[in-house]
């Protein structure tokens, strides 16, 4: 009996073992969600795929098909700094989001690590907003830029190991040698007037009620823990 006790432990310690060091696979989480198909389409053609999968944590602000159609007629160096901004390094959520906005730290994003980053185009910013919104901009704004990149809902998650939350649109981050904001700005909006069907293309999603509900509740949660 403690023979077979022992072989149980050890399969269950075998197993947990096992699944760590598999880790998670971007690609297979991403297929459950068809609205996300062009983003998860672009994160393979621009090989960023192997660099998320291989990392211990990472977010991933993932874009929907109405909105990633007006980033794919760029080219691929382009949509490679679009997608890279996209992905954070660290495992983040909500109520890690209201910590770190009211801090006014910065996140370091996938294209810092690739070291092709200047200035701050590497890092995002996070804060609450009007109603209890969770928006987004690129650390290499002005320091009073809006924060226009809005959290629309929670996608999917592992604590402390992954997290895929839906945003509004693109956060703002190619460098000027590349492709400067402005120009970013104008080339994505011609690509969305010059797409088929673009005038039938629905808006950037809203976020959820329940997402600005969830958020306020754990921003005045939070403003009360720091206050004892």
């Amino acid at each position: 009996m403690n023979c077979i006790k022992s072989s149980l432990v050890f399969l269950a310690v075998v197993l947990a073992l096992t699944s760590t060091t598999e880790g998670f696979d971007i690609t297979k989480i991403l297929n459950q969600y068809p609205e996300f198909a062009l983003f998860n389409k672009y994160l393979t053609e621009t090989k960023l795929v192997d660099q998320i999968n291989s990392r211990s944590t990472v977010t991933v602000l993932v874009l929907d098909d109405n909105t990633m159609a007006t980033v794919a007629g760029n080219t691929s160096d382009v949509i490679k700094v679009i997608m890279s901004t996209q992905v954070l390094v660290n495992y983040y959520d909500e109520k890690k989001w209201v910590e770190v906005g009211a801090t006014h730290e910065p996140m370091e994003n996938l294209f810092q690590s690739s070291g092709a980053a200047m200035d701050n185009h590497g890092y995002i910013y996070v804060a609450v907003v009007e109603e209890g919104e969770i928006a987004f901009r690129s650390a290499s704004t002005a320091n009073n830029a809006a924060y226009d990149v809005y959290l629309v809902k929670t996608v999917v998650k592992e604590p402390d190991v992954y997290s895929i939350f839906e945003v509004s649109k693109p956060i703002e981050s190619a460098p000027p040698t590349l492709n400067g904001s402005t120009t970013l700005d104008a080339s994505m909006r011609s690509n969305a007037a010059d797409s088929p069907g673009a005038s039938a293309l629905a808006p950037a999603p809203a976020p959820s009620s329940s997402c600005r509900l969830s958020v306020t509740f754990i921003a005045a949660l939070s403003l009360f823990m720091l206050a004892f």
